[in-house]
């Protein structure tokens, strides 16, 4: 954080009419024809670009050939191919043992399938599913979980088709043989349509699966709507082990309209010499924005240095950077001074990405009419959260502090603007941001004060009576803090505090009816006290009991029929028949296997009848076994967020060295 005397010049620049540094990065690119793109964007209406060798670029070819020499050290490597959809079908089995097979074939995997009959009675599935997952081996450490991926690649000699490499199609066609005891050969199993990258391709590979007909998550779950792809997408992210090469930055340097555009320029010159000595780039001013009361420069920068070292980005870098760029602005007579958003409590944040969004949906591009209008037609959430953004920004709402850092960061803001306007009492600057970080601040503190309280021991140690008189403090403490903000500051403030004091009122509660003597309360308590929440938990837990509980079925039929095939080598071979080796090792493996899967779906049986019969209660940790455990638990956390309703013992309340 800043010291007093830095944030105060600050304070007193701002007052005086600086604007703050406006410094973002817009995007990343990964290859040449992205990095021409980028180049020719910046280069047009006759922007000329300067590089940092120095030379001038005045026309699309001389961007291209520069680009090109760019491209010389860019990275080689492709972004990964995250999620794909395929069909698959089983010679003159039905419905049943298809969904069977799509379950055993992408065990491991995050999937989702639709199965379709067609009219002579045959069956075929259509599954979207991830490219990277995860089998269960016997290890020398005992059990593990061995990433695994799938791979395509373009068939030679059939009209550049995509196919599955040959371990891959051999390993979905073993799995479903074992599972169905059918031959390999029957199966039939390709990928359809190019392989997607990251949660947007998910989001696409599964929109496209559910365009024509209801389709089912491999947790049980059933996918019809876009807002359930959106959660299926965000639940499969953190599966996708996604890898993007960035080659190019894209960033915008912005001073508003009226300032002078060649120290705009020089000051841009002299930021990317020093901050970016070891990099190549290229910049050029666009102007065409100022009736709107701003202009910037665009820039495009080398990712991977002359020395190999790569530009890495984050909060602190960006701080960093606007300081930069904020000291060579003053230098060359520009009024523009580095803040935080904190320090102004500004809200006046959205991405070049959110307008461009609206912008298209509202004046499709020349050329691509079509495909603007199809993409805003598809994706009317994605639009309409950009206007949300945008429209937020522009009422610029007061940013209520979240963390303890970013409440002290603005009472310390606050300090200095007081002091600013006690020098210049008609300042209506120093008057406007006094008002907003003392409404700020007030609001940090009652959340802070909230979330303390739930968080600490003070409460545990309450009793029921103590804690609804607590509540009521802080109830009126929000209804006087919230009594002075207005519009969207308000509606944010009261939305935040009443979630978190619904949970104190659960606590509250569930401690009332402990010490009446309960240690347990019933479905439809948990449901009145809860709420909805309690609903969705149970039917979330339910679902993955049915799943966990099918793919350990799966898991023992193969075992079985793996036994059953070693039986037949051992009573028709030799026991040294390499056969009867490789029959003994399935059958090591498939029971390995099945006994993880068996406890796995145990563990969610047991999760599922604790959440149904105790929704207030956490998870017993040792329960969590797998992702979809996993995801449960974190699942919990955030509808019920409460503290478990039997006391905890006295002896594990004791300070260490003291038990005894």
């Amino acid at each position: 954080m800043p010291g007093a005397g830095a944030s105060a010049s600050s304070a007193t620049k701002l007052a005086a009419g600086y604007q703050p540094a406006v410094l973002k990065v817009i995007s990343y690119g990964h290859g040449g024809a992205r990095a021409t793109a980028i180049g020719q964007y910046i280069q047009r209406d006759e922007a000329a670009l300067e590089t940092h060798e120095g030379k001038i670029l005045c026309t699309h070819e001389a961007v291209a050939a520069e680009m090109k020499e760019w491209a010389r050290s860019f990275d080689k490597r492709k972004e990964s191919d995250d999620v794909a959809t395929f069909s698959l079908s089983v010679k003159g089995e039905g419905e049943e043992q298809l969904a069977a097979a799509v379950e055993v074939a992408f065990s491991g995997h995050r999937y989702a399938y639709r199965i379709d009959t067609s009219g002579d009675g045959s069956c075929s599935a259509r599954v979207v599913a991830t490219m990277a997952g995860r089998t269960i081996v016997r290890g020398e450490a005992g059990d593990e979980a061995v990433k695994e991926r799938f791979h395509v690649a373009a068939r030679r000699g059939a009209g550049g088709r995509l196919a599955f490499s040959v371990p891959t199609k051999n390993m979905i066609g073993d799995r479903i043989a074992g599972a169905l005891g059918v031959e390999a050969d029957a199966v039939s199993v390709a990928p359809v349509g190019e392989p997607s990258h990251g949660k947007a391709g998910v989001v696409f590979q599964l929109s496209r699966l559910v365009h024509d007909g209801t389709a089912r998550n491999g947790d049980g779950g059933v996918i019809r709507s876009e807002q359930q792809v959106r959660q299926v997408a965000q639940a499969w992210n953190r599966s996708l082990n996604s890898f993007s090469p960035r080659d190019t930055m894209h960033i915008i340097l912005s001073a508003k309209a009226g300032a002078e555009k060649e120290a705009l320029v020089r000051a841009a010159r002299g930021f990317l010499h020093e901050q970016f000595a070891d990099h190549k780039f290229a910049f050029a001013l666009h102007d065409d924005k100022e009736a709107d009361g701003h202009m910037h420069v665009h820039v495009i920068v080398a990712v991977k240095g002359e020395d190999g070292q790569r530009l890495r980005t984050g909060p602190a870098v960006l701080r960093s950077w606007r300081h930069t760029y904020a000291e060579h602005a003053e230098a060359e007579g520009l009024r523009i001074v580095a803040t935080a958003a904190t320090y102004r409590a500004s809200s006046q944040s959205y991405g070049p990405r959110d307008k461009a969004i609206v912008d298209d949906a509202d004046r499709p591009r020349a050329g691509r009419e079509a495909r603007d209008r199809a993409y805003a037609q598809m994706n009317p959430h994605v639009v309409e959260n950009a206007r949300e953004r945008i429209q937020r920004a522009r009422q610029n709402p007061i940013l209520i502090p979240e963390t303890g850092r970013r409440l002290a960061a603005v009472n310390a803001a606050l300090e200095d603007w007081r002091a600013v306007a006690g020098t210049a009492p008609d300042s209506r600057i120093a008057v406007q941001y006094v008002e907003r970080l003392t409404m700020a601040a007030s609001s940090g503190r009652v959340l802070s004060r909230l979330d303390t309280y739930r968080k600490g021991i003070a409460m545990t140690k309450a009793s029921a009576a103590e804690m609804r008189e607590n509540l009521k403090d802080i109830n009126d403490a929000v209804q006087v803090t919230a009594g002075p903000l207005t519009g969207a500051t308000r509606a944010e403030f009261l939305r935040r505090s009443a979630e978190a004091m619904e949970m104190l009122a659960v606590r509250t509660d569930l401690k009332a009816r402990q010490e009446t003597g309960a240690t347990q309360i019933s479905e439809e308590e948990a449901r009145a006290m809860i709420g909805p929440r309690a609903n969705e938990l149970i039917a979330r837990a339910r679902e993955i009991q049915a799943a966990e509980d099918r793919e350990a079925q799966r898991a023992e039929q193969i075992r079985d029929r793996a036994i059953e095939r070693e039986a037949r080598s051992d009573a028709g071979t030799s026991p040294s028949s390499l056969q009867q080796v490789a029959d003994r090792a399935l059958v090591r493996q498939t029971e390995t296997i099945a006994a993880k899967e068996r406890q796995e779906a145990q563990a969610a049986a047991e999760a599922a009848r604790a959440i149904a019969a105790h929704p207030a209660e956490r998870i017993d940790p040792n329960l969590v076994k797998g992702e979809r455990l996993e995801d449960l638990a974190h699942d919990q956390a955030d509808r019920i967020n409460t503290k478990p309703l039997a006391p905890e013992k006295a002896e594990a309340q004791k300070p260490r060295g003291q038990r005894q």
